[in-house]
């Protein structure tokens, strides 16, 4: 009976021991990301409760294009620039640019510059793997680690993707969005900081009923 007893407590320590291991190993994964199912993506690390810089540090932010070259969100001044903060991991991300290029090529003679800022930190190659894919009409910028420093002292929360920042041409903040926005809303929110009239209410369809 009491080999029994033992036997058992060894094989249930093997047991637990097994699944602590596999848990170890799915958590090490670079490409283990919980993304929940809705309009934002997790972030992979919480914002501080204090922002590091001032909202005018933040604008001179250095971070590199694609080409190595330095630019910060300051070169855009005195456009209306919306800042989008983005991952390649992140489905609401990715669903979001088709939106932002449109906007780009609608609104650019109107004075508007998007930007996007993608937050990826393991590599530059998932960014230029993802861009041979997607034809962007904007700038993308490396953030990295600056990424949430910049979103919380423009006055945001970092604590999903996608993080839209819009810039008044001074530099202000006009507006923060988090989470992928609706067409209509996005370019509604682009008029706003433009000082274009809203997008006309659509008209509503008519119901035909069978006879």
């Amino acid at each position: 009976m009491k080999h029994a007893q033992t036997t058992g407590l060894v094989i249930a320590i093997l047991i637990a021991a097994a699944a602590a291991g596999f848990g170890v190993y799915t958590w090490m994964q670079p490409s283990h990301r919980p993304v929940p199912p809705a309009s934002v993506a997790e972030t992979s690390a919480p914002p501080p409760v204090i922002p590091t810089m001032s909202a005018a540090e933040a604008l001179t932010v250095p971070m590199n294009d694609l080409q190595g070259r330095p630019h910060s969100l300051d070169d855009w001044r005195g456009k209306v620039l919306l800042v989008n903060f983005w991952a390649t991991w992140c489905p609401p991300c990715r669903e979001e640019v088709p939106l932002l290029v449109k906007m780009q090529a609608k609104y650019a003679a109107q004075g508007l510059q998007i930007v996007g800022i993608a937050t990826d930190e393991q590599s530059e190659q998932d960014v230029r793997e993802f861009l041979k894919r997607t034809v962007v009409n904007y700038p993308i910028l490396m953030g990295g680690g600056h990424s949430a420093d910049i979103v919380n002292a423009l006055g945001g929360d970092f604590i999903g993707l996608p993080v839209s920042v819009v810039l008044e041409p001074d530099g202000s903040v006009f507006r923060i969005n988090a989470g992928a926005m609706e067409p209509r809303d996005a370019e509604n929110l682009v008029r706003a900081a433009l000082k274009l009239p809203a997008l006309p209410a659509p008209k509503p369809t008519a119901i035909t009923q069978a006879n």
